[in-house]
């Protein structure tokens, strides 16, 4: 089934028939042994009913499951989905969050302090690479052999890569990201730099779909109105958009002639901080850039003191609906998505494949069998979409293959209802949750306006699979890796402002790199890309 729990389980198996003079004892991976005795196979299968009617486990009295996963601003127990859960598992849970500030310094105490949580749901992979370095996670290939058949089958091989440790022991149970697919790209184009209807209305001109189209959009922009027709915020130094302009995108890691290259010494990154010095300094991108808050930008853009924002998604807006209403009541957002170079270039867009949570279970669960058999009762497809979207003609329709929200009758069991959802869900197939997951792109008419219009272009784009996030789980990258992100965005930003010369700036961001633990984080980087790159064709 998924070559990383077999291997370890086969060599379990190995172990326990050297130990055993007779080897009659029959176990439920051992059922998949090469055998053409058709008693022989009889008698396996008769032994393994027998052995799920009298496992505890399955058949037993159910405790209740003490539950830790991430902060939310409201109560797990509040959500509708938690008592569906509770109805088609059998166990009842009691949830409890990480704190909204410090929550790796709180989980690391708790964990350490041997509290005893039966599982820890969804916690990030910093955090999971922080327990798993610490030793403080049990090994459950064993329990998912046994209990947990519809999580392992909805998981990639790479992720379970992602989560089996040095000692090749799976240690995590990884939620992959809901994604579009180079064969069913529909739906992955999600936001880009927003622009206001209205203004490019009176500008007379399309959306601009390149490099040179955008910077000329701008231009004219500034000419017109005599302010900087771009705002954006201080934490957006790489705008997704441009970015694609020259050769990256979303991706923080390419494949440069088989290196696998960090953005801070992609062949382009020059050219790009010069085009952003570009934008700043002839007053096509706001002044107050390096300032701005996101809230900040978006009031301006809404206000009419900008024609376009960066960054902007489908899903914001709802939020921006009266605001934008305020100066025109007839203005839209429409979306410059990712760029191509020029006019002669096809763009391209990133599916960025990883997980970017991961469940696990410490050495002090009480009940870790009961945990991994509750998750995959959730983890059943149809169990996954009842808790996920509701009911098919209640909180959801299928039309024409898409997933529609419902927000006729009672909001208790309406699509409303199923809003913190994903929360409290099991596992499922990336690709099949991402199909339900597009009737919340749907909830509004504005933002269903948004999102189709966005992706009726997607033909025009080659999709590109990105793997790093699979990567970046591995505690050699995570030791580094969050100090100097940090580090280079904020060198980057000094760049743009203070203009200077490129060449200079980047060569001296790459050095700070190198000599901070980035050559640590490449080698890392590099051995796992070498591995799996055939999982980014």
């Amino acid at each position: 089934m998924k070559k990383v729990l077999s291997a370890l389980l086969a060599a379990a198996m190995i172990l326990s028939l050297a130990a055993c003079s007779g080897g009659t004892t029959t176990s439920s991976s051992s059922s998949s042994t090469a055998s053409s005795d058709s008693s022989t196979e009889s008698s396996t299968v008769s032994s393994e009913s027998e052995a799920t009617e009298d496992d505890p486990i399955l058949t037993g009295e159910k405790p209740e499951l003490k539950i830790l996963s991430m902060y939310q601003a409201y109560n797990y127990e509040e959500q509708p989905t938690w008592k569906i859960d509770e109805e088609l598992t059998g166990y009842k849970t009691k949830w409890y969050a990480l704190p909204a500030d410090n929550a790796d310094q709180k989980l690391l105490l708790e964990i350490s302090s041997g509290a005893d949580y039966d599982i820890l749901l969804r916690v990030s992979p910093s955090q999971y690479a922080q327990l798993s370095k610490q030793n403080a996670l049990i090994d459950l290939s064993g329990m998912l052999d046994k209990y947990g058949s519809n999580i392992t089958n909805a998981i990639s091989e790479l992720a379970w890569q992602s989560v089996t440790n040095d000692q090749g022991v799976v240690n995590g149970i990884p939620h992959e990201n809901m994604l579009a697919s180079k064969e069913e790209p529909y739906g992955m184009l999600t936001g880009g730099i927003g622009v206001r209807s209205d203004m490019l209305e009176e500008l007379g001109m399309e959306l601009p779909t390149n490099i040179d189209d955008f910077t000329a959009f701008l231009e004219a922009a500034k000419e017109k109105y005599g302010f900087a027709p771009l705002t954006s915020n201080k934490s957006s130094t790489f705008i997704q958009v441009l970015l694609s302009g020259f050769g990256m995108g979303e991706a923080e890691w390419y494949d440069i002639d088989g290196t696998y290259t960090h953005r801070i010494k992609h062949p382009q990154i020059t050219a790009y901080l010069e085009y952003m010095q570009k934008l700043y300094k002839e007053g096509l991108m706001d002044n107050d850039m390096p300032i701005n808050t996101a809230d900040n930008a978006k009031e301006k853009f809404a206000s009419a003191n900008a024609v376009a924002c960066a960054p902007l998604m489908f899903w914001d807006i709802p939020a921006m609906v009266n605001a934008l209403a305020t100066n025109n009541p007839d203005c839209k957002i429409e979306f410059v998505t990712d760029l191509a170079a020029d006019a002669n270039s096809k763009p391209t867009h990133y599916i960025m494949k990883g997980a970017n949570f991961v469940s696990c279970i410490s050495q002090s669960s009480k009940n870790p069998e009961h945990a991994i058999n509750w998750l995959n009762i959730l983890s059943e497809p149809d169990n996954y979409r009842r808790t996920y979207i509701g009911e098919e003609g209640v909180s959801y329709e299928v039309i024409d293959g898409n997933y529609t929200p419902i927000f006729t009758g009672d909001d208790a069991t309406n699509f409303n209802a199923y809003t913190n959802s994903d929360k409290l869900s099991g596992i499922n197939n990336p690709t099949v949750s991402f199909k339900m997951w597009q009737a919340r792109a749907r909830k509004a008419p504005e933002m269903a306006e948004a999102y189709e219009a966005m992706n009726a272009r997607v033909d025009e784009y080659e999709p590109l699979i990105s793997i790093e996030l699979y990567g970046k789980t591995s505690p050699k990258v995570q030791e580094y890796v969050t100090a100097l992100n940090q580090a280079f965005g904020d060198s980057f930003l000094k760049a743009i402002v203070e203009g200077t010369d490129p060449d200079t700036a980047i060569a001296a961001m790459q050095a700070d790199w190198d000599a901070n633990g980035g050559l640590e984080v490449e080698a890392a980087m590099q051995e796992f890309y070498d591995a799996n790159k055939s999982y980014s064709e």
